[in-house]
């Protein structure tokens, strides 16, 4: 038996056909307003297979569809009035077995003039033996189904029955159409799924942001967020150093009960900044790689924590304004800590400003407000301060991530900026904060410009102490950066001498140099300087002649002529060992306070 391909532009089958051309016309247009009634896919193959048989000469219709995965060719929609519909259930068969593969390979309408008499198609051929048709015309369908796969749109007659190019046309002409309706309907579908999610997103973004004015709903904001958000996902709000997640979603790498943020997450969240939004990043979080899509999160300029996605995948449109609204209302639930953030840092500098300047007026007002930030100004303490090489090094978040770094490292700490330096004041009841400031700075260093210097003071026992206690942070951060000096400075790397200088008392040290010193030493004259090289060598010496002149590369006979002048013009003793001493100390005072003064 014939099984004929119809190409595109082959002349179709002659044949006088059993349905006039006008009112095949006519039927189409019936089909056209029955298939135009359909309201989804389904519904559309449907109503297809079902008019197709009602408005021509076909006794039978069906929609196949190739499932590649399978291997079977599978009937989804079938219309046969005459065969038990227990009968026309089925998983389909062998697609080796079935015209359908070659029809959709070839992309070509396929009559077979019987299909019950045919052995190409084995399975097919039970098929119609069983249900009893014969001429069978198999057209491609120029849509996918749901699970996108290839679908053919097949007629079948009882009778053997000459295929006309009319009764082609108007097949392919009706599988057209239904194309057409495909199309459409899904069009609408995706359009309607884009408003469902757009109302979706709107809902839950309200849902979230008042949930943000809840500090008792977390985990409820959290659940929110995750139906705003994609994909697994952590933020940060470095103002509180806290790490905010859906408990039934958790990120790759385990986190404390107190969803205390690690310093590693933390470090990633300030580098954010330096990335674009959405930007993907490699995290290094606790000695494991994880890959994460990372967006900075800001209030009012200011960088207060960051958003990780770690399944990284293209987002749609959609997804993308979800995740936008998910970024509002995560930044609407940082904006709380971010203000108390704030007002204590207001509350923190005004303290530290009348703490440090010696203002001691209404001191129950001290007081109280160390009381609001759980501070204890009876017991003793120490001040760290940390010089920055520019304002604005240290940001907020920064600003933040140091304090609470002190925090766990000290125990209770105030902070604030003074003077362009960061001033820390540090409960130290135990006596036990020199020995952890090694830890403190390696906590956060990352965080810190390149160049920075940091000193800590001597223990301070009462609030009258401290302004004092600054100056000499403050003298001892000059002296350093004087000699180029950068972290954390102590006598160790200052020196024994400067640092002991610095700490000293500023006024009585420029007294002792005005009173040591004469007049005419202290002048900047080529003259001046070559006397006070010569004294320091000599005094620096012991007071020994050769070993000066060795030192200053002159002959000892010119020292000694110096050291006879020096004597005549100023009255200096040589043989008196104290003041010996004390001018030498005071020529030390003058290099090391011109060198940082200049």
């Amino acid at each position: 038996m014939a099984v004929t391909f119809v190409k595109a532009k082959e002349k179709p089958l002659q044949a006088k056909s059993a349905y006039p051309a006008n009112r095949k016309f006519l039927n189409i247009a019936k089909l056209a307003r029955v298939i135009d009634e359909s309201r989804s896919a389904e519904q559309t193959y449907s109503l297809l297979t079902k008019g197709v048989c009602d408005h021509s000469e076909w006794d039978i219709s069906s929609i196949q569809v190739l499932d590649q995965e399978a291997g079977l060719a599978i009937p989804i929609v079938r219309h046969d009035p005459q065969t038990d519909s227990s009968s026309l259930k089925g998983s389909g068969w062998d697609a080796r077995l079935s015209p359908v593969g070659r029809v959709l390979e070839l992309g070509a309408p396929l009559v077979i003039r019987d299909a019950a008499e045919q052995d190409e198609f084995p399975g097919f051929r039970e098929d119609a033996r069983r249900r009893g048709y014969h001429t069978t015309v198999m057209i491609p369908l120029d849509v996918r189904d749901a699970q996108k796969r290839a679908m053919v749109y097949s007629v079948a007659s009882r009778t053997v029955v000459d295929v006309s190019s009319e009764d082609l046309g108007f097949l392919q002409c009706v599988a057209e159409l239904t194309s057409i309706a495909v199309r459409k309907i899904r069009k609408i579908e995706k359009e309607r799924k884009q408003a469902q999610r757009l109302k979706s997103i709107l809902e839950n973004m309200t849902a979230s942001l008042n949930k943000t004015l809840d500090s008792e709903a977390t985990d409820a904001l959290a659940t929110g967020l995750s139906s705003l958000f994609p994909t697994g996902w952590l933020a940060v709000d470095l103002t509180s150093g806290r790490a905010l997640f859906d408990p039934a979603a958790p990120p790759p790498f385990e986190l404390s009960q107190t969803r205390r943020a690690p310093d590693d997450l933390v470090r990633a969240a300030l580098d954010a900044q330096n990335y674009p939004s959405e930007a993907a990043v490699d995290l290094q979080i606790s000695g494991d790689t994880v890959s994460a899509e990372v967006s900075a999160l800001h209030i009012d300029g200011s960088h207060v924590g960051a958003l990780f996605f770690f399944q990284v995948e293209q987002l749609s449109d959609h997804e993308r304004i979800a995740a936008q609204a998910g970024r509002l209302a995560l930044s609407s639930y940082i904006l709380r800590s971010f203000i108390e953030f704030r007002s204590r840092r207001v509350t923190a500098r005004r303290l530290m400003s009348r703490l440090l300047l010696g203002d001691w007026r209404d001191r129950e007002e001290i007081f109280d407000e160390a009381h609001v930030l759980d501070f204890d100004l009876e017991v003793p303490m120490q001040l760290l301060v940390l010089r920055l090489p520019q304002a604005g090094s240290v940001d907020d978040g920064s600003h933040s991530f140091i304090q609470r770094s002190a925090q766990a490292t000290f125990g209770t700490v105030i902070s604030c900026f003074l003077e362009g330096d960061l001033v820390l004041l540090l409960s130290d009841e135990r006596d036990e904060a020199r020995q952890r400031k090694s830890d403190f700075l390696s906590r956060i260093k990352p965080v810190l410009p390149t160049k920075f210097q940091m000193v800590m003071s001597g223990r301070v026992a009462s609030l009258e102490a401290l302004p004092d206690a600054r100056q000499t942070c403050l003298s001892t951060l000059d002296v350093a950066r004087s000699m180029g000096l950068e972290g954390w400075i102590s006598p160790m790397n200052m020196g024994e001498f400067p640092h002991l200088m610095a700490s000293t008392d500023l006024a009585r040290a420029n007294g002792f140099v005005e009173r040591m010193i004469p007049q005419a030493l202290k002048a900047e004259t080529r003259k001046a300087v070559i006397a006070r090289e010569t004294l320091a060598a000599f005094l620096r010496s012991g007071r020994r002649h050769q070993e000066t002149a060795d030192a200053l590369k002159i002959h000892v006979t010119t020292l000694r002529y110096r050291l006879e002048q020096l004597s005549d013009l100023h009255g200096i003793n040589f043989d008196d060992s104290d003041r010996c001493f004390e001018l030498d100390l005071a020529l030390r005072l003058l290099k090391l306070k011109n060198s940082y003064q200049s």
